[in-house]
């Protein structure tokens, strides 16, 4: 069955903005396989049973929304009352200057 018209250009110009790795392997063959079944089915849409209660409209933007970004600076004293050590990640990587002393 095909895609209905609006829904096809939408997944395709979705699919169109990103960029698709180059590296071979298993993952290109699950990839590829993933990238059929989106073309066959479409981006997902309210009008799609199991994305009736959602707002997937972010998926076929163009222009993907950006993530809301958590400034330290401005942390909220919810754990004031309660002894914690602040440890920070950076990329998966531990930060000892941005974290409390461990030794603590």
């Amino acid at each position: 069955m095909a895609l209905p018209k609006a829904k096809h250009d939408a997944t395709e110009a979705r699919l169109a903005t990103l960029a698709m790795p180059v590296e071979g392997g298993w993952t290109k063959t699950a990839r590829d396989a993933a990238l059929a079944r989106v073309r066959q089915m479409g981006l997902p849409s309210r009008r799609d049973e199991y994305w009736k209660f959602t707002r997937p409209e972010s998926l076929v933007n163009v222009e993907a929304p950006k993530a809301a970004v958590f400034d330290t600076t401005d942390e909220l004293p919810m754990f004031d009352g309660t002894d914690r050590l602040k440890i920070v990640f950076v990329d998966g990587v531990f930060d000892p200057d941005a974290s409390d002393d461990l030794t603590l």
